[in-house]
């Protein structure tokens, strides 16, 4: 990270301590970041948070959480964001910010036969902290190309009622 030079990087032990890292004080201030560290370095850690303006509060690490000695997570909506782009995990992370909007990488429909439409897929979101992620299908038939959005609700219902169409050919008259 940036803006908490720790002085654990790189040390990979089991993490047994959860440091809460603050802008301001730890009763008033904004939670930023959470800070892991083994048992030999929670000190340091705290040490570095503090040398870098942050506020430490150290915690021990919940049950059946694994992270490692030096880990830090850094909440989208707190100060530390700002000078860290933040991505959804499935984004791409190639021109985001030039773009204004987070994408995946485009999933080909490919069925490895010849069809009349060429259909790719993928995940958008805009790069607004508070934007909801929506789904991109896009289908090529011969020079024209069509883009249609839909929300993440909406494409959960597509996706059960296409599983009920596609479902529904099995059966058959004899």
């Amino acid at each position: 990270m940036a803006n908490l030079p720790f002085v654990v990087d790189g040390c990979g032990e089991p993490a047994a301590v959860r440091i809460e890292v603050y802008s301001g004080s730890s009763d008033g201030g904004s939670l930023d970041a959470l800070a892991y560290a083994c048992p030999d370095h929670p000190e340091p850690a705290a040490d570095a948070i503090t040398a870098a303006g942050f506020t430490a509060a150290a915690a021990a690490s919940a049950p059946g959480v694994e992270r490692r000695c030096g880990d830090v997570h850094v909440f989208a909506t707190g100060a530390l964001a700002a000078d860290r782009p933040w991505h959804p995990r499935w984004c791409d992370r190639a021109g985001c910010h030039q773009r204004g909007e987070h994408r995946s990488r485009v999933t080909d429909v490919d069925t490895n036969r010849p069809e009349a439409s060429i259909l790719t897929v993928g995940l958008a979101q805009t790069t607004h902290l508070a934007a909801e992620p929506f789904v991109t299908l896009t289908a090529t038939e011969s020079t024209t190309t069509h883009r249609v959005v839909l929300s993440i609700g909406q494409a959960r219902v597509l996706r059960y009622r296409l599983s009920t169409l596609t479902d529904a050919t099995r059966y058959r008259r004899r």
